[in-house]
C-alpha cells in the first residue's frame, strides 16, 4: 500500500529545471518525476556492485570512463558550427 505525502521543499534552479526537462520527457507531472529520480539514486546506492565502466564526476552524474564529457561550451561550438553550414551555398 502506497501512502502519499505532500511535502513542500526547496530545490535548486539547476535541480528542478532537470526534474522538469525530465518530466516533460516522460510526460510525466514533475512530482512523479522527482519520485522517480530520487528512488533511482537510493537504489544506486544501495547497490553492492559497482559498474567499473561508470566514474562518478565532481557533478555526482555517472559518466562512462575513459570518455570525455561533454560540456555546455562543447554544445555552443556543436550549434555555432551547424548554424554557420545552414548558411553555406551548396
Amino acid at each position: 500500500m502506497v501512502h502519499l505525502m505532500r511535502i513542500s521543499v526547496r530545490s535548486d534552479e539547476d535541480v528542478y529545471t532537470a526534474a522538469l526537462a525530465f518530466a516533460q520527457g516522460e510526460r510525466i507531472s514533475v512530482a512523479e518525476a522527482i519520485n522517480r529520480l530520487v528512488r533511482r539514486g537510493a537504489e544506486g546506492r544501495s547497490s553492492v556492485a559497482h559498474d567499473a565502466r561508470q566514474k562518478r564526476t565532481a557533478s555526482r552524474f555517472p559518466t562512462s570512463a575513459g570518455k570525455r564529457l561533454i560540456t555546455s561550451q562543447d554544445v555552443k561550438q556543436i550549434e555555432a558550427t551547424e548554424d554557420a553550414r545552414a548558411f553555406e551555398p551548396e
